[in-house]
């Protein structure tokens, strides 16, 4: 398995230093883990879309505040949200997942307007020269803003869903017909970012046909939506039902977010060894877990240890370090007891 970490042969050496394993050792330990079983993402997405759709239509959507509804929106929520990151899987091996993703997007990334294009730049947040930096628009220095703004962010889960709307209703036709809009609209208004001043460069080659096809897509979804709701075969309801699947998903994923690193770079370079340190396992209570951190991103220093491994070999391969590293080693500073822990640290931590 090759995972290119970008490191020097001093950071080599400082792998084992400062996680208790070189990467020379690491790479063998999970060598055979690289392959993906291709029948565990068809089955685990077709499970997710069948779940979520049926807890949709089967919602008393005209009375979203009864314990039915609500409970109906928690499962689809749960169900979209697990589907939804499927993303970060198609990103890290587009090459072997093309029919995939294709199907995922007709499901999934179109519908719930995540397409591809919006999540393209999470491999900068693995890059060895813009982890943690202003260039990776996945991570913010949240050790240093003031609490009341960590507090602040899931919440914004509220205006979410509008958000993403108007990008693809408005936005995206706008950027079409007013060409200076254009290069705005695609460095600043179409990332899955948490950094809200994230700059997203473009590729130097030009922009991709898909992300035109892709975005045009979740307009044309809006539009033939809007279209029912206009002539009546398309309820209000359901319409509230949406926005509020489309807030509980945003909302649980921003907790995730914010259990997901320690966020003390400061917006510096940091080694390999750094950023895995910086990244936190959360290994207990795994069913819980994956209902708030699916797909493995539970485990989220394994995955930037290695970052190519499928989310289906996660938990293997944590079990294979914990053979080989001592409980001593440095890697296990990423293991967290709890969510509530990781969200308390970084509540609590000195600014």
């Amino acid at each position: 398995m090759s995972v290119n970490t970008g490191q020097s042969p001093a950071e080599q050496s400082g792998s084992k230093d400062m996680l208790g394993i070189s990467m020379a050792e690491a790479r063998s330990l999970v060598a055979d883990l690289a392959a993906r079983r291709q029948w565990i993402y068809w089955v685990d997405l077709t499970v997710c879309v069948v779940v979520g759709y049926a807890a949709f239509l089967l919602c008393p959507a005209s009375r979203p505040l009864s314990p039915a509804a609500l409970g109906c929106v928690v499962i689809a929520g749960l169900a979209f949200y697990r589907a939804i990151l499927f993303v970060h899987e198609i990103v890290h091996a587009e090459g072997e997942l093309r029919w995939f993703s294709l199907v995922w997007h007709a499901v999934c990334g179109i519908p719930l307007l995540v397409p591809k294009f919006t999540y393209e730049v999470h491999l900068e947040h693995h890059g060895s020269r813009t982890y943690g930096t202003a260039a990776d628009g996945e991570y913010v220095p949240y050790t240093l803003v003031p609490r009341w703004l960590v507090i602040a962010q899931p919440f914004t889960a509220l205006l979410g869903s509008l958000v993403f709307v108007v990008r693809f209703l408005v936005l995206g036709p706008l950027s079409w017909l007013i060409r200076p809009l254009r290069p705005y609209y695609l460095t600043r208004a179409s990332t899955l970012a948490i950094d809200a001043d994230y700059y997203r460069k473009l590729p130097p080659a030009g922009v991709p046909r898909s992300w035109l096809v892709e975005e045009f897509a979740c307009f044309a979804y809006l539009v033939g939506m809007l279209t029912l709701l206009a002539f009546g075969a398309y309820s209000p309801y359901r319409l509230l039902e949406a926005y509020m699947i489309g807030s509980l998903v945003l909302f649980v994923n921003w907790i995730r977010l914010l259990a997901a690193h320690r966020y003390e770079s400061g917006n510096e370079r940091m080694t390999f060894p750094e950023q895995v340190l910086d990244s936190i396992d959360h290994p207990s209570l795994p069913v819980l877990g994956e209902l708030w951190a699916p797909l493995g991103t539970r485990l989220h220093a394994v995955h930037h240890f290695f970052p190519k491994l499928p989310y289906h070999q996660l938990g293997e391969a944590r079990r294979r370090l914990a053979a080989a590293i001592p409980r001593d080693g440095g890697y296990w500073a990423t293991e967290d007891p709890s969510l509530s822990s990781s969200i308390k640290r970084l509540l609590t931590y000195p600014r």
